[in-house]
């Protein structure tokens, strides 16, 4: 649950910082985001527990030791966003009025679209602006891919300690249980001390998916291309998803590996991925047309996907068939993205990107800011 909290955390804050960032340039603030979240993820549930250790102290109960403990840093956090971090260039109070409008200027690169951001919206532009957003077939496109991806990835995900559980328990591929282990041994004393084992090794994929992560958005950027660094890593995770089976039957840890390879690919790709579905929409429709995105993939698949898993795991008693079906939604999403881009290069069109003089204008900016910030301090 935590995980889902916090992708749709970044999903918000990847559409506040879109205003802000030119379209070749969005995929490494775009990966911080979404890594911080990850990362907060790894040291959740250890919080979590100590935090319903305090239970009985003050007379309050550990859920809501948990409650106001996280819960109010949260709240604090909220309104300090409210009051202090700018919504775009033109409200930028840390940079001067020169440098807000060269900013505007440089992240919606053309007059008329740049023109029209300065106009506020109103809620009754609301729909409108969804039915447009809704009939743009590029938006459908990212929200088919992203479907598939997370399906696969939040079922696999969600399932992983558990999933890991039944592998130290020898019961992955025959016998599993969502306990990770039988009912007997699940009486032993040595059920608690695996437990914890599993959840140990259930943090070593999204650790080495941040550093991934990080590594493929400075790749991305640098060269300037967003469709082949989502395609490949989907693909390659999928295939190495598929043969979960035969390794684990070799060992434990080959079928390990196999976890953590496929999870750190598939993650890898999703902060260049965010980049690109921001970069098909203008700047009037990214709020309306990624909460579309966010509805249809973070809430329906991201929900849909762990009850499925737990389907195919309860009734054919193994993560076997659970695992390679994750699989081939990630080759299929993988193939979806280079299909387009073998269409974008032969076909001589470019799904929704807008200009391409986005690099040239961030330098120019980014250099002149720096030379009225030195005539300043002179």
């Amino acid at each position: 649950m935590h995980h889902s909290a916090a992708q749709e955390l970044s999903h918000l804050l990847t559409h506040l910082l879109s205003p802000t960032a030119a379209f070749n340039r969005r995929a490494i603030p775009f990966t911080v985001v979404i890594v911080s979240s990850m990362v907060s993820g790894i040291f959740a549930a250890p919080l979590a527990a100590g935090l319903m250790s305090l239970h009985g102290r003050g007379g309050l109960s550990g859920w809501q030791w948990l409650f106001i403990i996280e819960g109010v840093p949260s709240v604090i956090l909220g309104i300090s966003m409210m009051i202090w971090l700018p919504s775009e260039p033109l409200t930028a109070w840390m940079l001067t009025p020169h440098q807000r409008e060269m900013l505007h200027q440089t992240v919606h690169e053309t007059p008329e679209e740049a023109e029209a951001a300065r106009q506020p919206l109103c809620l009754k532009q609301l729909l409108p602006l969804l039915w447009d957003a809704a009939k743009r077939p590029a938006i459908w496109f990212f929200v088919a891919v992203a479907f598939l991806w997370t399906l696969s990835f939040m079922s696999l995900y969600q399932w992983l300690p558990v999933l890991i559980n039944n592998m130290l328990s020898g019961t992955a591929l025959s016998g599993s249980t969502s306990s990770g282990m039988s009912a007997a041994a699940a009486k032993g004393a040595a059920s608690s001390q695996q437990t914890r084992e599993a959840i140990l090794l259930s943090g070593i994929p999204p650790i080495c998916g941040s550093v991934a992560m990080l590594v493929v958005a400075w790749h991305s950027d640098r060269v300037n291309e967003k469709n082949w660094h989502v395609a490949i890593p989907y693909v390659i995770s999928g295939i190495v998803l598929t043969l979960f089976t035969p390794f684990y039957k070799i060992s434990f840890a080959g079928g390990f590996a196999v976890l953590v390879i496929s999870l750190t690919l598939s993650n890898c790709s999703q902060g260049v991925y965010s980049s690109r579905v921001v970069g098909c929409l203008d700047t009037r429709h990214v709020g309306i047309g990624l909460a579309l995105y966010t509805a249809v993939c973070g809430i329906l698949a991201g929900f849909s996907g762990p009850l499925i898993t737990g389907a195919f795991v309860q009734k054919m008693g193994s993560f076997s068939l659970a695992t390679v079906a994750d699989g081939v939604m990630l080759i299929a999403a993988g193939l979806l993205m280079a299909g387009l881009a073998c269409w974008e290069k032969w076909g001589g069109r470019r799904l929704g990107v807008r200009g391409a003089g986005g690099a040239a204008a961030v330098v120019g900016v980014t250099s002149d800011m720096q030379q009225m910030a030195y005539k300043q301090d002179v």
